[in-house]
């Protein structure tokens, strides 16, 4: 699944950019839009964030001596799906 949207999101890049670029290779100006430069260096620099936060979370389960403590890392570093499920189709009570 990550392997999925990690090549759908570079393949979004990939014709973002072709699309924006001149024969030279260089970014079409287009008003108040992030330069290919200042969109890589947004990219990379989320995915550090991301490696970190991977990094904290192996940390925290080879630390850990028990089932509570994986539980632990597991609610700590792991997001809690928005379980909305059920209150799709539910008016709003006034």
């Amino acid at each position: 699944m990550k392997t999925a949207l990690i090549a759908a999101l570079f393949t979004g890049l990939f014709v973002s950019t072709a699309l924006a670029t001149n024969s030279e290779g260089e970014r079409a100006p287009q008003g108040g839009q992030l330069t290919v430069e200042q969109k890589k260096s947004a990219i990379l620099q989320h995915i550090e964030e991301r490696i970190t936060a991977i990094n904290a979370e192996k940390a925290c389960v080879k630390s850990a001596k028990s089932h509570e403590e994986l539980k632990y890392c597991r609610e700590k570093y792991r997001p809690q799906p928005k379980d909305n499920r059920g209150n799709r189709n539910q008016q709003p009570q006034s």
